[in-house]
């Protein structure tokens, strides 16, 4: 799903899409020119891996999600202005929220994962 970044404005845009299980809703708003955010929620379940025994379990997931979306090259030094490094780039004048949702999925994946445990767990800690 493909957002163009024209039809953005002070006024906040819904959407919502889904993809492995897991659904990104919410809202973007433009913050400038340049700049949108997407203030979302990540919800559903995700099939992983167990990093300690190698199984696979599902996780889920509720969880926000705020990102700023550049319509092309951002400055980092314009960064103190959203006091965030979550700015994703974008060069074709459009917000690809799949992009985003499946970059998420990924990153989730990449992530540690221990089956039947949460993160921040005081076991989890110890090892």
């Amino acid at each position: 799903m493909k957002i163009a970044f024209r039809k953005i404005a002070s006024s906040p845009k819904t959407f919502s899409l889904k993809s492995d299980g897991l659904e990104l809703s919410g809202t973007l708003v433009r913050v400038d020119s340049q700049i949108c955010k997407l203030d979302g929620r990540l919800n559903g379940e995700l099939e992983l891996v167990c990093d300690r025994s190698g199984e696979v379990f599902m996780k889920h997931f509720d969880e926000s999600l705020v990102l700023y979306i550049s319509d092309g090259l951002w400055d980092t030094q314009s960064q103190s202005k959203l006091n965030s490094l979550d700015v994703i780039e974008f060069f074709d004048g459009f917000i690809d929220v799949e992009y985003i949702l499946q970059s998420e999925i990924e990153s989730i994946k990449m992530d540690y994962h221990i089956k039947g445990e949460r993160y921040g767990s005081s076991k989890e800690k110890s090892e």
